[in-house]
């Protein structure tokens, strides 16, 4: 008759690095809820778990998504939810969501939000960050947002909804390796899921994602 044992490793939380820490301490930081480890190496120590596609959290600043390559447009259909990941690298408040406007409609709105997801797609809405008038060009931003976000997987929304007519945002050429099709289809960027036929408030579930596509480039001002 064997008998089984389990136990609990519990890391201390800390505010702060170790001033000293020695090859192999292992601890946690409760300010940013990431957990590290000494190498034996000076300087930063080795973060345990993925770096994420926001990796470093500069406080108040924009970070954008996606993170890197050259600036392109793309048009807006009418209610196309887009949904780009946000992975933190560390915990943060999300405090301001925009995107930028390249050519203009009259009588449409760009609404914003958040989704939590279930480690890969987006799942349930976070919060509904309501919307902002498409009628005249460059950034349209919404500000004084508090929603805390953990070093786990979200995704940012943005849909077009109304108007008759063509609006063009601002977009990104690159993949993100979070964003998978179906297919195997190597041609087409791919940094966003989507779904349509999204009009007015944003639903409790994102619901189905209808295909893998280039989405619209996106600032979020992290704290």
């Amino acid at each position: 008759m064997s008998t089984v044992f389990r136990s609990l490793l519990r890391l201390v939380g800390l505010t702060s690095d170790p001033a000293s820490p020695a090859n192999g301490d292992v601890w946690w930081r409760t300010d940013t809820a990431r957990a590290h480890v000494s190498d034996g190496s000076i300087g930063l120590p080795v973060t345990l778990g993925p770096p994420a596609n926001v990796p470093v959290v500069r406080s108040s600043a924009w970070h954008t998504l996606p993170g890197h390559n050259a600036s392109g447009s793309m048009v807006m259909p009418d209610g196309r939810l887009f949904a780009l990941p946000v992975w933190t690298g560390r915990s943060a408040t999300l405090t301001g969501v925009a995107v930028n406007v390249t050519t203009s409609l009259l009588a449409a709105n760009i609404r914003m939000g958040l989704y939590a997801s279930d480690g890969v797609l987006p799942t349930t809405l976070i919060s509904d960050y309501g919307t902002v008038s498409a009628g005249t060009t460059g950034m349209r931003q919404i500000t004084g947002l508090s929603t805390p976000l953990r070093p786990v997987l979200y995704y940012f929304v943005v849909a077009r909804q109304g108007g008759i007519g063509v609006l063009s945002m601002t977009s990104r050429g690159i993949g993100d390796p979070i964003i998978a099709n179906t297919s195997s289809v190597l041609d087409t960027v791919q940094n966003a899921y989507y779904t349509d036929s999204i009009s007015g408030t944003l639903p409790a579930t994102f619901g189905s994602i209808a295909g893998a596509i280039n989405g619209p480039s996106a600032s979020i001002q992290l704290t």
